[in-house]
């Protein structure tokens, strides 16, 4: 489980540059109204972990500005990109408890689908950080959960960062704990959620090869624009997110983020690069004087 806390300037810095985003696409898409045109409808995955019982009522509250701004989908449907009405899949990685306690209800009430990434071998245990773990859905739990509103998908067997395994490992990981769980709840399980967000290209082909039929990520992004679309972006959200931060992040204004990532990453290879790079011995004279 990710750490739900950051920095309140952060926060503020991410809403921000979001609320210009967001601006912008609303510009864009006046103008497109008014020359006759009718903007496609867009799609984003949200995903949560957590819902303490502290947090049911925002919670609620949330579902309900889901509900005034865009459809909800179930993610196992065969979804095409071509849409004039906004859409919205809900998500819950890890499978804790308080999803059948305190997120089901509220689902419930408003007929919300929503999919659930189950660790294999987690259920029952305690799970998250030494100072705030959590309890996990025991397997009974899990097969109650009613097919006819909720997905169940597989985050794995043990919830390792896939990226620093050994490509065997990676894919006992992703392949045994759709075994697993298809044999323990007696249903097909199509769906994968990378924990912590670590993948990379070969750990997509592996999910391919081991039958999933789509890959969720955490990087945030517009979902099935494309065709048979398999790796999809998904927007973190929390209960205690501020009202204008998740109406946001619902109207994908989030999307910025991930080219930041990208050009941190490239930056701080080049920045190991240069350190690791042999001196030339001028440079290495003028250092030493």
């Amino acid at each position: 489980m990710e750490s739900t806390s950051q920095p309140v300037c952060k926060r503020v810095l991410k809403c921000g540059i979001s609320l210009f985003v967001f601006l912008l696409s609303e510009t864009r898409k006046a103008l497109a109204r008014a020359l006759g045109q009718i903007p496609e409808g867009k799609c984003v995955v949200l995903y949560y972990h957590s819902v303490p019982a502290s947090e049911q009522r925002s919670f609620a509250r949330q579902l309900d500005i889901v509900l005034g701004c865009a459809r909800p989908i179930r993610t196992d449907d065969d979804l095409t990109p071509a849409s004039r009405t906004d859409r919205v899949a809900i998500t819950f990685d890890d499978g804790f408890e308080n999803f059948l306690t305190q997120a089901l209800p509220e689902l419930e009430k408003r007929n919300i689908p929503a999919t659930v990434f189950v660790i294999a071998d987690g259920m029952n245990r305690e799970f998250g950080s030494p100072t705030h773990a959590e309890k996990l859905l025991s397997l009974e739990q899990v097969r109650s959960l009613p097919p006819s509103l909720v997905t169940i998908g597989s985050h794995t067997v043990s919830h390792p960062l896939l990226t620093q395994l050994e490509e065997s490992e990676a894919h006992r990981e992703i392949q045994d704990s759709r075994t697993k769980l298809e044999a323990m709840l007696d249903r097909d399980v199509t769906q994968f959620s990378f924990p912590f967000g670590g993948f990379n290209e070969k750990l997509v082909q592996i999910c391919r090869e081991s039958g999933y039929e789509r890959v969720y990520t955490t990087l945030p992004a517009f979902a099935f624009e494309q065709k048979d679309e398999f790796v999809v972006g998904r927007v973190r959200v929390d209960p205690t997110d501020w009202p204008l931060e998740f109406r946001l992040k619902l109207a994908g204004a989030y999307r910025w983020l991930p080219a930041i990532f990208s050009w941190k990453r490239k930056v701080a290879a080049m920045a190991s690069r240069s350190m690791t790079r042999p001196l030339r011995p001028s440079t290495a004279r003028s250092m030493i004087r």
